[in-house]
């Protein structure tokens, strides 16, 4: 009993899963390391089952002796589901809330910039072409539309440049559309050439090639579902890098924009609408994207979850410093809008220290004693209103004195790559001393004002504690809800991760169907044909009145006509019975041994066989071969020649009676062939000049009797008048003959009537004339 094959353990899985990529990376250039292993292990089972492979190990196997499986692997994994206006809802969104926005302050003429990602073969791009143009016409505005389309599948780019649909494509479509911007060619229709010239297509890897830039919209739907949380992480800073400020980025019903809420607002939560943020974009480090590497070593987890922040400044470093400078600014940082250090200037130490604890960037936490209440109150006033702040002598406590500083805290306006971003200036204006009391010199009222001023610093002190309580809790209260909201952060990535692998498995159950109602219609196709093809057969073999019987290796009946009653006893539901159980209506009795001889040795049977009723048929037994050359069985046919028996018993029977009569003449008589050879003589004549059947059959005529018939007058007769179907009479014959001497005779010829089909004859008679001495 065999075993069944134990899954590989997850390990060797994983092993073997990056050597399968790294040979697709060396086949085609492109690495589905971050594509999800789920969606890849499915895609990897479809070709396996191809293949009737039972592993992985095994497929890796094949793949590596037969390296145009890479090929079609690569095909298989690029799932290319696509329709015209997917969604019309979200289609209707952004006709109605996105356009009006990115056209609005727009100049005539001006360039209306577009992306789609991840098009496939185009349906997505010519329908945001189609729709700006409606829009367009409608607003009557006119602008320069520039629609990019890119994808991974060359064989989709090539597919999509020629606008060429099937004809199924009217059900996305209303028919004013179809007839506006369609032209029907050979059954299929085809996108009209304005439409076509408003969009550029191009082979193009989101993962490694660089983005097309300046865009007012970006549409990346249902391609983010197919890859994992790294690279959507490293793939939406460059969406955002790739819009202007306020760009529309559209992307799949089950896709979000993860933590990237501070480059991206949304717009509609349900069609996955959003807007791109004022945060400063700047170009993401693609080396470091593990499908960024170039032919080498894969890309490891800990390089796919390196923090994107890190890149930021060494872009913005420059213009920062530049416009510190340009204001001959103190001591100084720059934050973004939640507070987070991008961005430190001069010294300051008297102001930030690191906070205990994880390292922070975050500003108030960075905040010295003394800071932190006015500096959160000016950046929140300033987040809020985007007015200008500035705090006066606040005390800040540094080095063990307190220092009074003046902090400004402004919103940055220019330049653009800054716009976003405050600006947070310290400056100190002096430091507190204390006092210093001389020695023995009494002060008036010195002792009151001591005791004053303790109390003062005692209720000072306690309304420090009591706020410091409040801080304490407040911050405990802070960290509870945070807890809280990674918590149910987590939950909502694992149903986002859910639910994308319901939409990736949807997609592909999709894409299955497609190719299912395609095979579907070839194979019904195929049955058409194929019944087409039986019915022909069935009414050839019928109109034939051919008997005949088809039979399996087993000799049991596979099939038989009609006329195959006439021989046996055979019903419908004899199909599948041995042929020994069938009732034979033939008096010949080595039918079945016939069968199994033919079956065994190959060779044809052919045999005359009679029915009980009188009939007479030629039976042909012969294999039975299939389009590969090999024995399946027998044929059996019976050929009815009941006419063909009488026809040849009737010519025996007039046969015999000529020959009856032939022979009870009393003249010589002779039956000549075309060459004039002897084909019989009667009894007379063998009588009459002494001569015997073998001396005179299949003789020439001129060499009877010793040539005593070869006489030029009778040549002459026998060659050139009997061929034009005259005959002759009363030819006077006077010779002399061996053994009976001379002879007188008197010759009549006649060319006997034959079928075309038969050999001519000529009848050759003679009388013996008396002769008066």
């Amino acid at each position: 009993m065999t075993k069944p094959a134990l899954p590989l353990p997850e390990r060797d899985v994983s092993q073997t899963l990056q050597k399968i990529f790294i040979l697709l990376r060396d086949r085609t250039g492109n690495d589905f390391s971050l594509y999800k292993e789920n969606t890849i292990q499915r895609r990897l089972e479809r070709r396996m089952n191809v293949h009737q492979i039972e592993n992985l190990k095994s497929y890796l196997r094949f793949v590596q002796g037969n390296p145009s499986e890479l090929d079609a692997l690569f095909q298989e994994l690029l799932i290319g589901v696509t329709s015209f206006f997917r969604d019309p809802q979200a289609f209707e969104l952004l006709e109605q809330k996105v356009l009006p926005a990115l056209v609005e302050g727009k100049q005539e003429g001006a360039t209306l910039r577009l992306w789609v990602a991840g098009c496939s073969t185009g349906e997505e791009a010519y329908s945001l072409a189609i729709l700006l143009v409606e829009y367009l016409a409608q607003k009557h505005l006119r602008l320069t539309v520039q629609i990019f389309a890119s994808d991974l599948d060359s064989r989709a780019i090539d597919q999509a440049r020629t606008g060429l649909y099937p004809v199924g494509i009217a059900g996305d479509l209303t028919p004013a559309r179809l007839q506006r911007f369609f032209t029907k060619e050979d059954g299929n229709y085809r996108v009209k050439k304005e439409i076509r010239d408003l969009v550029v297509f191009a082979t193009h890897n989101l993962l490694t090639d660089a983005p097309f830039t300046k865009l007012d919209l970006l549409s990346c739907r249902n391609l983010l579902i197919y890859l994992d949380a790294p690279a959507q992480r490293k793939i939406l800073p460059l969406f955002h890098y790739a819009l202007k400020p306020n760009g529309i980025l559209f992307l799949g019903s089950s896709e979000t924009i993860g933590d990237c809420d501070h480059l991206f607002m949304t717009i509609d939560r349900k069609w996955k609408l959003f807007k791109r943020t004022a945060e400063p974009g700047t170009y993401p480090n693609l080396e470091r994207f593990p499908c960024g590497l170039m032919k080498g070593t894969p890309a490891t987890h800990a390089a796919a979850e390196a923090p994107l922040f890190p890149a930021r400044p060494a872009s913005i470093s420059t213009l920062i410093q530049q416009l510190l400078v340009a204001r001959f600014a103190p001591a100084s940082v720059v934050v973004n809008g939640r507070g987070e250090v991008v961005y430190v200037h001069g010294q300051t130490g008297a102001y930030l220290q690191p906070a205990p604890g994880p390292p922070t960037h975050h500003l108030l936490e960075m905040a010295r004693e003394g800071l932190q209440h006015d500096l959160a109150t000016a950046l929140h006033q300033v987040e809020q209103k985007g007015t200008d702040i500035l705090r006066r002598d606040v005390r800040v406590k540094a080095n063990g004195h307190f220092i009074l500083v003046n902090v400004s805290v402004k919103k940055i306006a220019e330049p653009e790559a800054l716009q976003g971003l405050i600006l947070v200036t310290f400056e100190t204006v002096q430091e507190e001393k204390k006092p210093a009391a001389r020695k023995g010199a009494p002060v008036r009222g010195a002792e009151p004002q001591t005791q004053r001023g303790a109390r003062l610093m005692q209720e000072l002190e306690f309304t420090k504690q009591r706020l410091q309580r409040t801080v304490e809790e407040l911050q405990t209260s802070n960290e509870e809800l945070k807890s809280t909201n990674e918590e149910l952060q987590s939950t909502n990535e694992e149903l986002q991760s859910t639910n994308e692998e319901l939409e990736t498995a949807k997609e592909e159950m999709q894409s299955l169907n497609e190719e299912l109602v395609t095979v579907n219609a070839e194979l019904q196709g195929k049955l058409d044909d194929l019944s087409d093809a039986n019915d022909d057969l069935q009414n050839l073999l019928n109109s034939t009145e051919i008997a005949t019987i088809f039979l399996d290796n087993e000799l049991r009946i596979k099939r038989f006509t009609l006329e195959a009653k006439r021989v046996s006893s055979l019903i419908a539901v004899d199909v599948g019975r041995p042929l020994s159980d069938i009732v034979s209506k033939l008096t010949y009795g080595r039918l079945l041994e016939d069968a199994q001889a033919v079956l065994q040795t190959l060779v044809v049977k052919e045999q005359e066989v009679q029915a009980a009723d009188g009939s007479w048929f030629l039976m042909r037994i012969l294999p039975y071969r299939t389009a590969k050359n090999t024995i399946d069985g027998l044929v059996l046919t019976f050929l009815d020649i009941t006419k063909n028996k009488q026809a040849e018993q009737a010519v025996q029977v007039s046969r015999s009676l000529a020959s009856s009569i032939v022979e009870a003449m009393r003249e010589p008589l002779l039956v000549l062939d075309e060459q004039l050879r002897v084909v019989s003589a009667n009894q007379s004549f063998y009588r009459t000049f002494r001569v015997q059947p073998r001396e005179v059959e299949q003789q020439l005529l001129y060499h009877l009797c010793n040539g005593a018939w070869n006489l030029p007058a009778l040549r002459h007769l026998l060659e050139e008048v009997l061929p034009q179907d005259r005959s002759f009479q009363d030819f006077s014959l006077d010779q002399i003959f061996p053994q009976i001497g001379r002879k007188v005779l008197a010759l009549n010829g006649r060319r006997l009537e034959q079928e075309v089909s038969q050999p001519g004859r000529i009848l050759l008679a003679m009388e013996e004339v008396k002769v008066e001495e």
